[in-house]
């Protein structure tokens, strides 16, 4: 199936979306491991620390899937663009978006992961989050 040069930009702008929309959806989910371990405070056992950690790297491990499939359709109708406007050289913008996309996730999701189990340790000794001498009557 050939494209028109405008529906090959169409999709490369839906591709670029999805992408983003995918890593939005990534972001959320990591902040959202982050606060639930933070607040769970004396309830975070080893096991509700661990179910929450697998849970996390499913769902990174799903992001990581939709982003390459994306990655691979922006990637493929670029090469399409290139092709109908006669350009040979390669955009280093593009690979420089996905190098810092990919930097985020990896080193995120190595930092969630990591304060989930910090919260775990110190959540034992640090009492509850919010102390009972704030309540008002």
């Amino acid at each position: 199936m050939e494209l028109s040069y405008f529906e090959t930009l169409q999709m490369i702008n839906l591709s670029i979306d999805r992408l983003e929309s995918v890593f939005e959806f990534w972001l959320s989910a990591t902040f959202a491991a982050i606060v639930a371990s933070h607040l769970a405070g004396e309830k975070l056992t080893k096991i509700y620390a661990g179910m929450l950690t697998s849970i996390y790297l499913i769902f990174t491990f799903s992001v990581v899937v939709r982003s390459m499939a994306w990655s691979d359709a922006l990637e493929r109708y670029s090469k399409m663009l290139r092709t109908l406007r006669g350009d040979v050289s390669e955009s280093a913008t593009l690979d420089l978006v996905s190098v810092s996309i990919w930097a985020t996730i990896i080193l995120g999701t190595l930092a969630t992961v990591i304060f989930i189990w910090h919260a775990y340790a110190t959540n034992k000794t640090a009492g509850p989050v919010i102390s009972s001498d704030t309540k008002r009557d």
